[in-house]
């Protein structure tokens, strides 16, 4: 019986030993052949500054219990880098690119470059405003004035609380990505008939005195101006935009103001004056007021749609909250003393304006990836991201790769300069972690920027279809 026992023991040392052995050798050689398309990599793109580092899982190899898990992951993230091998080698010098997959950095690819993000810049603004005000703060809209019966005697203010989806019920249905989560300013005129206003004894005036009034970043383009951006104030209404005429007027209070005594008349509410724009009193009593959806929300129309005004009037709230004070530039810094503050890597950061329209703006693979590794894909930024295939500036995008549904991501794009950074979901809590920005002349053609893009959403994509711990368990 003694025998027969130490037979069995002595054949399971064997096995295991063979196991080891087998395993070590198939471990080694993937390593091998990552870091062999490491080098690889590395010398096509550039010989100085571009790698792709492949880390290995945190585990000891002798441990024969962690050998199936070990395999399994080594065998995947070296199948990732031989899929991301092709993709790399066609980027243009002036890129960058980081991949993270389940807490392993797997692609670093010249990440301290800074380069023009384009629409990228939002992620930072997104970031910051989260910090600053709280994923729950909303925008106030309000209707101030002196009542007396069913008068406003004298003036009704309508004033700008810096909502960017302020809008009429009919304007979300004009737009090539429809706002998400607008304000009815409907709902406002119904407050105020519901308060048994009748009569209008002054004018309607719009106050948009909570920012300044800076209408456009002053180095932007005269073709970007008014058709991407602006002009911008606390208190816009559908953008801007006066549904009956082509040409966006230079002052956007006056506008609202006329639209809103529109409104007003059609409930039946006589207006004996005209749309002025003015400074409401702080002492006078608030008649009515509509917020907005929570920031959070607001935030998912600025990333999903890209709505460049949406960004510019949040920066300018992070600058009032910070810095009291709702400008720009006083956005522009308290963003980087926040990323400064959570200690991120800001070596490179140059930030202009919030949208990203700026080609003045400058940012790093290093510090996008940095953010997005913050969210992890699930949280405010990775819940407000386009979806491949379906949603925003990618519902016409990657819906062929094997990451679409699954690719959440913020798009950008100026001539010369292509950005795509975000998540890939694995399961309801593991995401990888990705941002590309492509600069250079040609790099916005599709020709050059959409076989890099579908690259890196082929491979991470099929991620998962790499073997498994149980295909390979013993």
């Amino acid at each position: 019986m003694r025998q027969a026992n130490n037979k069995v023991r002595l054949g399971s040392v064997r096995v295991v030993a063979t196991l080891l052995s087998t395993v070590l050798l198939v471990g080694t050689s993937v390593i091998g052949l990552a870091y062999k398309f490491v080098n690889d990599i590395g010398v096509s793109v550039s010989p100085h500054d571009s790698t792709i580092e492949v880390l290995s899982p945190n585990a000891s190899l002798l441990n024969a219990r962690r050998l199936p898990a070990i395999v399994s992951a080594e065998i995947r993230i070296g199948g990732l880098v031989r899929s991301l091998s092709d993709t790399v080698r066609n980027f243009p010098n002036q890129s960058c690119l980081i991949v993270s997959v389940e807490g392993q950095q797997i692609a670093s690819i010249k990440p301290n470059l800074p380069l023009i993000p384009a629409s990228n810049m939002k992620l930072l603004t997104a970031a910051a405003a989260i910090e600053a005000l709280g994923p729950d703060f909303v925008f106030t809209t309000k209707v101030v004035g002196l009542s007396e019966s069913n008068q406003i005697v004298g003036d009704l203010w309508l004033v700008g609380g810096g909502d960017p989806v302020l809008s009429t019920i009919d304007y979300p249905a004009t737009e090539s990505y429809p706002t998400l989560h607008p304000t009815n300013i409907g709902l406002l005129v119904d407050a105020i008939v519901a308060a048994g206003i009748t009569v209008v004894t002054g004018n309607v005036v719009g106050d948009e005195s909570r920012y300044d009034t800076e209408r456009f970043t002053p180095t932007l383009g005269l073709g970007v101006r008014t058709t991407e951006v602006g002009p911008l104030g606390a208190l816009m209404l559908n953008d801007g935009v006066v549904l009956s005429s082509p040409i966006k007027p230079d002052q956007p209070a006056l506008s609202a103001a006329q639209e809103f005594l529109r409104l007003l008349n059609e409930r039946g509410i006589i207006v004996q004056g005209t749309a002025q724009t003015g400074t409401a009193s702080a002492d006078l009593p608030v008649i009515a007021s509509i917020s907005s959806a929570p920031l959070s929300d607001v935030i998912a129309e600025m990333l999903t749609n890209s709505d460049n005004n949406t960004a510019e009037l949040i920066l300018k709230e992070v600058g009032l909250s910070r810095l009291s004070t709702g400008t720009r530039i006083a956005g522009t810094q308290a963003v980087q003393t926040i990323m400064q503050d959570l200690e991120l890597p800001v070596d490179g950061l140059v930030m202009i304006d919030g949208s990203g329209l700026d080609r003045g703006n400058r940012v790093t693979c290093a510090l996008l990836a940095s953010v997005l590794e913050r969210d992890g894909g699930f949280g405010v930024l990775g819940k407000g991201l386009a979806i491949a295939g379906q949603t925003g500036t990618l519902r016409d995008l990657l819906a062929e790769t094997s990451a679409s549904e699954r690719l959440h991501a913020k798009t950008g794009t100026l001539t010369g300069a292509k950005a795509l950074s975000g998540y890939v979901q694995y399961t309801p809590e593991k995401a990888a972690v990705f941002t590309l920005i492509l600069n250079g002349s040609g790099v916005s053609n599709q020709g050059a920027y959409r076989p890099i893009w579908n690259g890196l959403a082929n491979a991470l994509g099929a991620f998962t279809e790499h073997p498994s711990v149980a295909d390979i368990a013993p």
